[in-house]
């Protein structure tokens, strides 16, 4: 077969190439363009990303289909050269006995050869390849259609604003709440601040007609409020900065200063109890031995002493309380006190008693410090039920909005941390109070009447014992010691209620 039969034959596969991925693509295209309107019209319900792998796969079924369809014979393209050419026959001839060998069969190729030649390949035309261009741009138009074409979406059915009208209810109610927090112990200019956005609340509210302008008002309202009643009182802020120290005598003063554990009928009473937890921290463990070390004992206490005053600098500093703030006034006397008053009496605060702890020994020491305690628990207590009044005013005044109108608050601040657990039972069965902390018929070492540092009051040696050996048992259940300290506090108190035997 010559050279020059098979650049026609070439041209041939060409065409049936170029027709079989026109046929793809007009089938492709069509389906492609048909489904995705009927999926975007929901005339069929299915996501319209779906017609592009259902005219991918009519594109793949159509190509091949029309690639095998379309096949041509070298017969039949030699057939159409002789006739479309005039060659009379050769190229059928040549390619009947193409595997003849033999003069006469070589002259006759090399005669078909010659004539082929002199025909121009752009002369062998392939009919109707139009007609595939055609129903290609067809499937095209379909496929632009539907990526053009969408359904018109019908508004959304404007529904009726919710309308609102403030009851008399809610207006007495409003009113009232007005005149408790003016009537408040608020401090100034917080008090004026949230009796005024209420004022303006209730104002807004009397105007408001529908539901939107009602949330509005509150929206804004709460947000102001609860502001106010977050600039009133850095308490949260302070114990917070006193707990992340992680020393054990700040977290203790820290619980000790959290009013939001008070109950409404035993605020002095709750807040005495923590500040004996942390009056405790200052007892020396080693006071429970048979042969205490006083000079250790009264070195390291001394040493905890001036690392309280260091954490609680640091602690107001970070927690930004103003310096002009009772409660900041009051810690920081209560660390750094050197007062002599003209009765002869003295107040020494957590520094300078570390300074002088060498000179006043352990027992004096601790008797000081019961001193300082009694005297500070006086101002921290009232400086605490500032802070107390101030947030639980605007906190109620929020929490009165939210059952009035059902509007949303804001998480109200509390500390970070979780305070010691209350009560319970002590080791052994024994329970704490007033009936002694070892047995039932109980003899103190001492009747003596001594200092009660939390009352300011003298109360007989055995009442204050009972309720400084409860409190210790109860940090001893929370873990807070090893069996070891706990053994030594037991002996300790043991000689303390019943004092030495004969010839120890």
């Amino acid at each position: 077969m010559g050279e020059n039969f098979l650049k026609f034959k070439k041209k041939a596969f060409t065409v049936r190439l170029i027709k079989s991925i026109l046929l793809g693509l007009a089938a492709g295209t069509l389906l492609s363009g048909i489904c995705l309107l009927l999926f975007k019209f929901e005339i069929i319900k299915a996501e319209p990303i779906l017609s592009l792998p259902i005219g991918a796969g009519a594109f793949l079924l159509a190509g091949v289909v029309g690639y095998l369809l379309l096949r041509t014979s070298d017969k039949v393209i030699a057939k159409r050269l002789d006739k479309e050419f005039a060659l009379s026959e050769k190229v059928q001839t040549m390619l009947a006995y193409k595997d003849e060998d033999g003069t006469i069969f070589e002259l006759q190729r090399k005669d078909a050869n010659e004539s082929l030649a002199n025909v121009s390949k752009r002369k062998f035309k392939f009919k109707r390849l139009w007609l595939y261009i055609l129903c290609f741009l067809i499937g095209a138009g379909a496929l632009a259609a539907g990526f053009l074409f969408s359904p018109v979406e019908e508004p959304e059915p404007i529904q009726p604003e919710e309308g609102f009208a403030l009851t008399e209810i809610q207006k007495a109610a409003m009113q009232e709440l007005i005149a408790y927090v003016e009537n408040s112990q608020m401090q100034a200019p917080y008090k004026e601040n949230v009796a005024s956005e209420l004022q303006s609340l209730l104002s807004l509210l009397e105007q408001a007609t529908t539901a939107s302008q009602k949330d509005a008002a509150l929206k804004t309202a709460v947000e102001n409020i609860y502001s106010e009643t977050d600039n009133s009182s850095t308490a949260v802020e302070l114990m917070n900065a006193l707990w992340s120290t992680e020393a054990e005598t700040a977290k203790s003063l820290a619980q000790a200063l959290n009013y939001y554990d008070w109950s409404q009928s035993g605020s002095w009473e709750e807040y005495s109890e923590k500040m004996t937890n942390f009056r405790i921290v200052f007892v020396h463990a080693d006071a429970a031995t048979e042969k205490p070390d006083a000079q250790k004992m009264t070195a390291e206490t001394g040493e905890l002493l001036a690392k309280v005053e260091t954490n609680v600098s640091l602690s107001l500093t970070r927690a930004a309380v103003p310096t002009e703030d009772e409660l900041s006034v009051q810690l920081k006397r209560f660390m750094v006190a050197d007062e002599s008053y003209p009765d002869g009496s003295h107040l020494y605060g957590f520094t300078t008693l570390s300074e002088k702890a060498e000179t006043l020994g352990y027992e004096k020491l601790q008797k000081e410090l019961d001193a300082t305690f009694a005297e500070f628990n006086m101002h921290l207590f009232p400086a605490l039920e500032t802070h107390l009044k101030n947030t639980s005013t605007g906190e109620y005044a929020l929490t009165k909005l939210k059952e009035l109108f059902l509007c949303t608050l804001p998480k109200f601040e509390r500390p970070n941390f979780y305070a010691s657990s209350e009560g319970g039972t002590l080791p052994d069965g024994e329970g704490g109070g007033g009936g002694g902390g070892i047995g039932g018929d109980t003899t103190y070492g001492s009747d003596d009447l001594v200092l009660d540092p939390l009352t300011n009051t003298y109360v007989e040696y055995g009442t204050i014992l009972d309720k400084y050996y409860a409190l210790m048992f109860g940090k001893v259940q929370d873990g807070d010691y090893t069996e070891q300290e706990k053994e030594a506090m037991e002996k300790y108190f043991a000689i303390l209620y019943g004092g030495f035997e004969e010839g120890e």
